[in-house]
């Protein structure tokens, strides 16, 4: 007899012979999960044999043992396990439970076979589909960079090529995805379930998905992978399965208890599922760490850096120690109060790591601490650049110890090296660079390393570190003696590694801050901003919608980057001038510099409204007019004002009607260069090519935006030895 679980809101209905689920259903919002019960599924395992590492166990060929249903509560358990190579002493037991509009999945796997299990796929939706309404669903994920990446799910799919005999599309957390959860909504009806992994552990998992019985393609939207037209399949099942696959690497012997997979059906589009996984997180990750907020440090306000590169791998050298403060000084004229300096260590940027000692061609150690204090004088914050498990392979450190902390693959080789050369044809072509390769940080020998070369950036007197790569996440140690369990090692690791140098740091100075070349959940207790690109005329601002305190800097390289320096305003981003490409400072962009200044002057009279504020749903605003113009909506963080904030990239001026906020009319346009004008809503506005538009809601002292003080434009923190 089918068990049935049914709280009124939720219906989960498992058939009693292999225990796939057969139908999840929420009645409220009328969205139907499995739509090709056929193809319904549960559970899948990787065995690997010796013969065969490409061994998967399928848990919709395994006959039930055991059913129990009670309440809102089903326990599914299959004991032994069967494949075309045989029997496996391996128990699986499934629990489903329903709570309000949230299905949470946990399975246990029990592993008395002679063979390790690598994977576990916790639950597997299969069948998945909606034919009627196939170009409205969306799948919608944050992928390592923050940005929110979709498509229409159950019309196209971006599946593999070579590869298994169905196309798959996978991710892991972390690496490929900034967050542990995806979410397929329907754009028009505003509804739509996310499926998320509440482990609380810093470990590695994967969302997988497959396509049954294929693709074809290109279709009504060009190129691309579409699913196959239903009149063609005729009686065949067409289906999509969704899992979220953990690898726990069980051993015989052992039991392996999952994480929480939780499908929470919701209103809205992917910034409810945003906001469901924030509340998560505060509660289970957050919770006993310090308090995440936007006035943590003077990183978290600071709206504005400079990065240069002052020395490279093959020898080039632009800058030395004593330069930093004129550096300062011109960054300052600009209204910039932060600088990043890559490649002040030995060897220069990308070279030689991990040594992070002042590389004596640029000068000494005491010439650089004066350097920092006096920009510190001058009112400027500096961040020394660092990595913090990469180690380059040419170092006769590599040759004696380093080597022994590496990443390994299954068949012992160290993982995929990587490198970068900036002033050559052949470097720039991957011939002529210096290879780093990743260590596992859980090793304590490499952690006591790494933290000591850190702390050479405390020790010098900088303000700060940027730790760049640490993005890279996504690599599995299958080093013998490794000391972490594999899924753990790395992640894990690197999080150790830097809440411990951030307690470290903070000790010697309260003050210190940390950036990083990383959006990862786990981490934004301890980063305050990340170091990040955006070379698009738009994005999905996911990471954003969750974590609105944590820093997102925007890379600016040409003298005529007006439009990136729009879309630092419109998506709250830092301005990260890059000029000459990292090669340069501010005062070699004459044109842009003046822009950036003003864009500066405009959002710090608007910081409340545009800086100390949450991205929110587009769709609280009301904007008719040309497609090309792009918006994003602000909710001031403390008077929950609303602010809109536009530019585009057509040749052209653009005119868009802007409606109200709310119920009052009023409101307050910021240009550049202009006064602010009051106006009223329902207006048009015009949106001048390579210019920003700020449309606030009108409230007290609304229309007097404070003039910056340019040239050197004031801090928005405050330190001591700065003015």
């Amino acid at each position: 007899m089918t068990a049935v679980l049914d709280n009124d809101v939720l219906r989960v209905e498992v058939e009693p012979e292999h225990g796939r689920i057969v139908t999840l259903r929420h009645a409220k919002l009328g969205i139907d999960v499995v739509a090709a019960p056929r193809l319904a599924e549960n559970f899948r395992l990787l065995i690997p044999l010796p013969h065969r590492r490409g061994h998967y166990v399928i848990g919709r060929d395994q006959r039930l043992s055991d059913l129990h249903a009670d309440g809102d509560e089903c326990r599914l358990v299959w004991r032994g396990l069967s494949s075309e190579e045989g029997r496996f002493d391996i128990d699986v037991t499934q629990t489903i439970r329903l709570n309000d509009d949230d299905v949470t999945v946990q399975t246990e796997v029990v592993n008395r076979s002679a063979f390790e299990v690598e994977e576990v796929f916790n639950v597997v939706l299969g069948g998945m589909g909606n034919p009627a309404e196939s170009a409205d669903w969306r799948l919608h994920y944050a992928n390592a960079s923050g940005k929110g990446e979709e498509w229409s799910c159950y019309e196209t799919f971006p599946g593999s090529y070579l590869g298994p005999a169905k196309p798959v599309w996978s991710r892991m957390y972390p690496g490929g995805m900034s967050m542990p959860w995806v979410d397929l909504y329907h754009v028009s009806g505003s509804k739509g379930f996310y499926v998320g992994n509440h482990d609380p552990e810093a470990r590695q998992s994967i969302v997988w998905s497959e396509l049954t019985p294929c693709t074809t393609h290109g279709g009504p939207h060009g190129d691309g992978q579409y699913w196959p037209d239903p009149r063609q399949a005729g009686d065949e099942p067409v289906g999509l399965a969704l899992a979220w696959n953990s690898i726990p690497f069980i051993k015989p012997g052992t039991t392996w208890q999952g994480p929480p997979i939780v499908l929470h059906f919701h209103d809205g589009t992917w910034w409810a599922a945003a906001e469901y996984f924030r509340s998560w997180f505060d509660s289970r990750i957050a919770a006993g760490q310090r308090h995440i907020d936007q006035r943590r440090s003077w990183l978290a306000t600071e709206d504005a850096w400079q990065s240069t590169i002052i020395s490279y791998p093959d020898g080039t050298i632009g800058y030395r120690f004593r330069d930093l403060p004129q550096m300062a000084r011109q960054a300052r004229e600009a209204g910039i109060n932060v600088l990043q300096i890559d490649g002040w260590d030995i060897g220069g940027i990308d070279r030689d790591y991990p040594q992070y000692s002042p590389d004596p061609r640029l000068g000494t150690a005491e010439e650089l601490r004066d350097a920092l204090a006096e920009c510190r004088r001058l009112g400027v914050h500096v961040m020394l650049f660092a990595n913090l498990q990469w180690v380059n392979v040419e170092t006769s450190w590599y040759a004696t110890e380093l080597h022994r902390y590496t990443v390994r693959d299954p068949h012992g080789n160290v993982r995929n090296a990587m490198g970068w050369e900036y002033n050559t044809t052949l470097g720039l072509l991957g011939q002529t660079v210096h290879r780093m390769v990743m260590v596992n940080p859980a090793r304590p020998e490499f952690q006591r390393i790494i933290l000591d070369q850190l702390a050479s950036t405390v020790r010098l007197g900088a303000d700060g570190t940027q730790i760049d790569k640490l993005m890279a996440l996504d690599q599995v140690d299958y080093a013998p003696d490794n000391p972490a369990p594999r899924a753990d090692a790395v992640p894990a690791g690197a999080l150790g590694t830097l809440a411990r140098f951030h307690k470290q740091a903070r000790q010697t100075d309260p003050e210190f801050a940390i950036a990083s070349e990383l959006h990862w959940d786990r981490a934004v207790p301890f980063v305050d901003a990340s170091y990040s690109r955006f070379f698009t005329t738009d994005h999905l601002p996911t990471f954003a919608a969750a974590f609105p305190e944590y820093r997102q800097s925007c890379c600016v390289t040409g003298d005529f980057d007006y439009g990136l320096v729009n879309n630092c305003l419109r998506f709250g981003h830092v301005i990260n001038i890059e000029a000459r490409y990292l090669h340069g400072t501010v005062a070699e962009m004459p044109h842009l510099s003046r822009y950036v200044s003003e864009a500066l002057r405009v959002r710090r009279s608007l910081r409340d409204l545009i800086w100390d504020s949450r991205l929110v749903d587009p769709r609280q605003a009301q904007v008719q007019g040309s497609q090309g113009v792009r918006y994003c909506v602000h909710k001031s963080m403390r008077s929950g004002r609303f602010t809109l904030v536009a530019n585009h990239f057509e040749a052209e001026t653009q005119a868009v009607e802007i409606g109200p906020f709310t119920g009052n009319p009023a409101a307050v346009v910021y240009r550049p260069f202009v006064p602010p004008e009051t106006l009223t809503l329902p207006c048009q506005i015009d949106v001048p090519a390579q210019e920003f538009v700020i449309v606030t809601e009108a409230g007290p002292g609304s229309g007097s935006p404070h003039r910056g003080m340019f040239p050197g434009q004031q801090p928005l923190s405050t330190r001591a030895g700065g003015s």
